[in-house]
């Protein structure tokens, strides 16, 4: 089998599940208990994984937050931000093309009362920047767009979002989930408020993340108890994961420009060989600036399921969330793509494991597909 679902997540690198065997077996204790040698070592694990991050990033320590994912620190910044802003300024504004961790805290902030209207975005997934605007006429806490999309790899002009959010005195969340160790950024120079990390992600383990929070900023906490991580998440800390995940965000950010470097190279090569071979293939949002690994095929003639022609190719239809539910993606529809087409769409999400030769052998796949299924 060929992995070619590296955005739906990614294997542990040895050194870095090697650390987390060290703070499993070793140094296992309490962080908590500093009055114990044991635990200030797990305590430095703790601390050393946070500078990681934060270096990694182009934040302070201070700012980095420490959760199960991204998932719960997108819950933690927009539920958070709407408690305290939700009399003053009750809009939230999000882009049509959000994952289901903004969507569903957007929706359950509807619920509380906040005004929750989507941005549209235009046929390359970009988010309207104009309605934007308009949208941010009324006052506005929150606006959440992600830096990249995970199903087609778009980038959105977050300097342009931030800019007009500002303006209007709205704070803004980013989800960076995609980004770690794809493409060079910084938080700071950003200028995002909030932004959401998992370590998954990037080649480390799951059920751990970040959120960063501007410093200056307050949220209330979502989760109370002994006080760990500012007060905001009470808890005994995932010592062995969050030191995987700050060596793993590490070696991301030292190794970005390689990385990124391969993943052009082989996404250039993938998408040449598909549409020289296949007419009529559709490559989502190949006008816009993109995430390097990242390529979401559509082929309108299809006569069937694309990604079932794939045996010995892990791929997906869009994102891992929206394939549980068996629904077409909301991120192509939003796009104006119909959505049988939708549903018969290929996301190939390539890694720094991906070699050449398997890049070939997707294509492969991936063209004797179409000719299965009639459309060539």
């Amino acid at each position: 089998m060929i992995y070619a679902d590296y955005n739906a997540t990614t294997p542990c690198l040895p050194e870095v599940a090697d650390l987390m065997r060290h703070f499993l077996c070793e140094d296992f204790a309490n962080p908590s208990n500093r009055a114990s040698l044991s635990g200030r070592r797990a305590r430095a694990g703790v601390d050393t994984a946070r500078e990681q991050v934060a270096r990694a990033i182009g934040a302070t320590p201070d700012e980095v937050i420490f959760t199960s994912g991204a998932t719960e620190a997108a819950n933690m910044a927009m539920i958070g931000v709407m408690q305290r802003l939700l009399r003053e300024r009750p809009r939230i504004l999000t882009s049509a093309v959000e994952h289901p961790a903004v969507c569903m805290p957007a929706d359950a902030c509807a619920q509380a009362g906040a005004d929750w209207q989507e941005v549209a975005v235009d046929s390359q997934g970009r988010i309207d920047l104009n309605q934007l605007e308009q949208a941010l006429r009324h006052p506005t806490a929150l606006v959440c767009v992600m830096a990249a999309n995970n199903e087609t790899g778009v980038l959105q002009p977050l300097d342009q979002v931030v800019r007009l959010a500002h303006e209007a005195g709205a704070l803004v969340f980013a989800d960076y989930t995609q980004m770690l160790g794809k493409l060079p950024f910084n938080v700071h120079t950003d200028r995002v408020d909030f932004a959401c990390f998992s370590a998954h992600k990037c080649y480390g383990p799951k059920g751990v993340g970040a959120l960063y929070k501007r410093r200056g900023l307050s949220l209330p906490p979502l989760i109370r108890g002994g006080g760990q991580e500012e007060g905001l998440r009470s808890g005994t800390e995932n010592v062995p994961g969050i030191a995987g995940f700050g060596l793993a965000a590490d070696l991301a950010a030292r190794e970005v420009h390689s990385r990124k470097a391969h993943l052009q190279r082989l996404t250039a090569q993938l998408e040449g060989l598909v549409t020289v071979q296949v007419p009529g293939v559709v490559v989502q949002s190949g006008e816009a600036d993109r995430l390097p690994g990242t390529s979401l095929f559509s082929l309108p003639r299809l006569k069937g399921n694309w990604l079932g022609q794939l045996p010995d190719v892990i791929a997906s239809s869009g994102s891992a969330c929206a394939s549980m539910q068996g629904k077409p993606s909301h991120v192509l529809t939003s796009m104006g793509v119909d959505e049988t087409t939708a549903m018969r769409s290929v996301r190939i999400s390539l890694g720094q494991p991906t070699l050449e030769a398997d890049v070939r052998h997707i294509a492969k796949r991936l063209i004797e597909g179409a000719v299965t299924l009639g459309a060539v």
